[in-house]
């Protein structure tokens, strides 16, 4: 759990400062696809307002986002099998490609392609060591 936290701390830093990819969006997809358990959408919320209040942007649209799209996701459990790496490639683009077009980002697509990468890098990295 230290380690969670750490790396949530992590993301949360870099994503605010110098990293545009949203890492904490991908950090919630892959804790929520191994996990299952209801306090990644606490994480996901609390790290949200976190992350708006950093970015300075409306508190709490971050969080609706994050909300929204991993609810999405455990909608897909039954009919898909999320805990798997093309699953987390196809969700993982389309919910990085969301959040850019919403958030007013540029080059969403190349930034797309490389957020799935990393987010299928660490699903791998959670699956085998968390």
């Amino acid at each position: 759990m230290l380690i969670i936290l750490l790396m949530t701390i992590l993301f949360l830093w870099l994503e605010s400062t110098f990293i545009i990819l949203p890492l904490f969006l991908i950090e919630a997809l892959v804790l929520l696809v191994i996990y299952r358990r209801i306090w990644v959408f606490a994480l996901a919320f609390v790290g949200g307002i976190v992350l708006d209040s950093m970015t300075v942007r409306p508190l709490g649209s971050t969080s609706l986002f994050l909300e929204c799209f991993l609810f999405l996701i455990l909608l897909y459990e039954r009919k898909y099998e999320i805990e798997s790496y093309p699953f987390i490639l196809v969700s993982s683009f389309l919910g990085i490609l969301i959040y850019l077009f919403l958030f007013g980002y540029e080059n969403a697509l190349i930034q797309s392609v490389v957020g799935s990468l990393l987010a299928v890098f660490l699903f791998s990295v959670c699956k085998y060591f968390l």
